[in-house]
Formats: structure tokens, C-alpha cells, sequence
């Protein structure tokens, strides 16, 4: 197949085709009349609607060209969407820097607002509950969610929470396999389509953790999979993990989360926020 050649041009060649078969030719036509739609929607939500399963739809992006459904959305992104609105759809070139400030603020303070409203303080009270009680606690995520995963390690241990945070994808799959009945895996994911944090999921339920996922709030693989859902909402984008506001509701949920916990077990708490501070009080003016 010709690399040059659009989405919309390989859409349509599929739908076609001499040699299409019928589910490929479902979802060519699912995607043509609704192009812009496929955009904004994950893979689960698309399966659905379309009535074929996730497989089907990324074993058809790998058909037209591309390495699978991720792939396909950034070029039918790059074909559709003005360049200024990928980076975000709020934004425009012609933004001032004080236009762009209050615009983020604005979509920031959205996102905390939305994320409150829709929260389930009772699913959040249990996610506590189950880290209290486990044996060990392993959070998983990959690019950004790495990088709310170690936040969140940083504040379990300043309560006295030990927890397993790995960044190197061989280890995450390696520790996963060893969790079992009485542990813990937090899985964070702003799409919750991470095909390989779905895949640390799907070994660490095998072997009996309990399974907490954080994700957008949306029909996804990781979610499908969880004992509790823990959920964000932010401004709709192409691709949530460059949402600007999804890492800060993330890190708000999980603060929560975090301050259950202490008040929960208050003395323990208490006892290791003062040791951990003492410890690097030496490096501290």
C-alpha cells in the first residue's frame, strides 16, 4: 500500500475493495461517515457501536497501513484537524499568552470541577480500604501515568505505605506475574486503551490481585477488567494523554485517595509523615 496515500483515500479503497470481507468493509464505512467521530472515541466505544469487537478494528487499521488504531487516529488527526487544534482544540494561533493562560486555567479548573461531580466517594473509600489491607500494592503506568504513579508512591510512603512502581516495561510485566490473592495493582491510564498496561491487568487479575484502574472517564479495556473504577473527566481531546487538565484531575483523585488512607490509620500516619520528614529535614534550610 501506497504510504502517501490518505486516510480517507484508504478508507475507501477497503470499502471497495474486491476482496474486502464483510466486517472490514462494516468498519470502513463506519469510519468514512463518521470520520471526525472516530477521532474522539475509544476503541472500546467504537466496537460497540459498530458491532464488531476491539480485535476486528485494530486488525482493520493494521489492513489499511498502519500499526494498529492509535496510529490510524494521529494521521486521520494530522488530515482533519488544523494544525493549531492538535495541540489542543481550546487554543489558536491567534491566542495571546494571557489569552492561553486563562484559557488553560479555565479548562483546568473544568476538569477538577467535573472530575468532583462525577466521583463515587464510596468506590474511592473501598480503593482505600483494599490499600490499607493488602499484602503488597504495585502501580502501573506507562509515559505521562508513569509519572503520576511515582507522585503517588512518594505520598503512600510518606504515610507508611510501601508500594512497587517500575518504569521499565519488562519489570512491570515481571512483578505483575508475581502478585496474587491479598495484593494490590493501581493501574493509571488516561485513555484506559494502554494495550500494554491492559496487558499487566489482565496477568496480575490472572493470578487473583485485585485490580483499582484510574482512567477517563469512557468505555475502555482497563475498566473492563477492574474490581473498582476510579474515573477523570477533562476537556475532550484527540488523544487524551496530551489532555492538559486529565493529569491534574488524575492527581486529584488520587489525593484523595491518599488522604483516606492517612485518616484511616491517623496514628500510623502521623508517626511515618514526621520520620520521612525528619530523614530529609538534614537536606532542608
Amino acid at each position: 500500500m501506497n504510504d502517501k496515500k490518505g486516510c480517507k483515500e484508504r478508507l475507501i479503497e477497503k470499502l471497495e475493495g474486491e476482496h474486502t470481507k464483510k466486517a472490514e468493509r462494516k468498519i470502513a464505512d463506519y469510519f468514512l461517515k463518521n470520520f471526525e467521530k472516530t477521532l474522539h472515541s475509544t476503541l472500546l466505544e467504537l466496537a460497540e457501536e459498530i458491532g464488531v469487537s476491539d480485535a476486528s478494528i485494530v486488525r482493520f487499521c493494521k489492513s489499511i497501513g498502519y500499526v494498529g488504531f492509535q496510529e490510524y487516529k494521529i494521521n486521520a488527526a494530522l488530515e482533519s484537524v488544523p494544525a493549531p487544534k492538535l495541540y489542543n482544540s481550546s487554543l489558536t494561533a491567534q491566542d495571546s499568552p494571557s489569552e492561553i493562560c486563562s484559557k488553560i486555567f479555565s479548562i483546568e479548573n473544568s476538569a477538577l470541577q467535573q472530575t468532583s461531580m462525577e466521583m463515587n466517594v464510596e468506590v474511592v473509600e473501598q480503593a482505600a480500604e483494599d490499600m490499607l489491607s493488602a499484602r503488597k500494592i504495585m502501580i502501573v503506568g506507562t509515559g505521562g501515568s508513569s509519572i503520576v504513579a511515582k507522585d503517588l508512591q512518594h505520598k503512600l510512603l510518606k504515610i507508611g505505605v510501601f508500594s512497587l512502581v517500575n518504569e521499565d516495561k519488562d519489570l512491570q510485566l515481571m512483578t505483575a506475574s508475581l502478585l496474587g490473592k491479598g495484593d494490590v495493582l493501581l493501574a493509571i491510564s488516561a485513555s484506559g486503551g494502554n494495550r500494554h498496561t491492559a496487558r499487566v491487568v489482565e496477568i496480575a487479575h490472572g493470578n487473583g490481585a485485585r485490580i483499582i484502574t484510574l482512567t477517563t472517564k469512557a468505555k475502555n479495556i482497563l475498566e473492563e477488567q477492574a474490581d473498582l473504577s476510579l474515573y477523570t473527566v477533562s476537556e475532550k481531546t484527540i488523544f487524551e494523554s496530551e489532555s492538559f487538565s486529565v493529569r491534574l484531575a488524575q492527581l486529584a483523585v488520587l489525593d484523595c485517595l491518599v488522604a483516606i488512607m492517612a485518616f484511616r490509620n491517623y496514628d500510623r500516619s502521623l508517626e511515618a509523615m514526621s520520620a520521612t520528614r525528619l530523614s530529609t529535614s538534614s537536606d532542608k534550610e
